[in-house]
């Protein structure tokens, strides 16, 4: 169960990424903290990247 759900969290935060490009906005909100748009971007890919990463590595246990 915690792969699928590192899974699922990963594609969510793909899904993040690919809508900040899409929305268009200067800047986005962290924990409500407000920051560049590409420190936004980066916060997801690095969690998207860390999650994935993670679910392969059980994947493959």
């Amino acid at each position: 169960m915690k792969k699928y759900l590192s899974l699922i969290m990963g594609i969510l935060a793909l899904g993040a990424v690919i809508y900040s490009f899409i929305g268009n906005a200067p800047t986005s909100k962290i924990i409500g903290m407000e920051v560049n748009i590409w420190v936004y971007r980066l916060f997801w890919c690095i969690l998207a990247i860390g999650l994935l990463s993670g679910y392969w590595k059980m994947k493959n246990k």
